[in-house]
């Protein structure tokens, strides 16, 4: 009986040692994963708050039947945005553009510019900020 007792007690304690090296081996980097998630958000949390743009003017030009538009966008909030992450819609369609400057910092303006839309009459402008913040611009040409 003593025998069959330290070898249970010695199965049962291999076992436990088992399970929780299987348990921290896999556990821990999803915890420590699930833990850089949520800082990753917070951070991008932070930046949404911290970031406000505002559509200074927008000025078209005719080139031949489709107008050219020339976009100035001032940062009104204090974090640094990258342009080629925006995005510029005219009337739900995306737009490509170029731009003045590679970062849009704050309480600086750039200028973009869009070239060879189609269309006149009634316009909604939106501009998107890589982080989701977007400002609208309603005109009628």
């Amino acid at each position: 009986m003593g025998f069959s007792l330290i070898a249970a007690a010695a199965v049962l304690g291999f076992t436990l040692f088992m399970a929780v090296d299987i348990i921290t081996s896999d556990l821990l980097p999803t915890i420590e994963d699930i833990n850089d998630s949520y800082g990753d958000m917070k951070q991008r949390l932070g930046d949404q708050l911290q970031t406000d743009i505002n559509i200074t003017s927008v000025q078209w030009s005719t080139n031949s039947s489709n107008y050219d538009y020339n976009i100035s966008v001032l940062n009104i909030g204090s974090v640094t945005l990258h342009t080629k992450d925006f995005i510029i819609l005219i009337n739900g369609t995306e737009n490509h553009f170029t731009c003045s400057q590679e970062y849009l910092y704050p309480e600086n303006t750039v200028f973009f510019r869009v070239v060879d839309v189609a269309g006149a009459g009634e316009k909604r402008l939106k501009v998107i900020a890589n982080n989701g913040i977007a400002d609208y611009y309603a005109y009628t040409i």
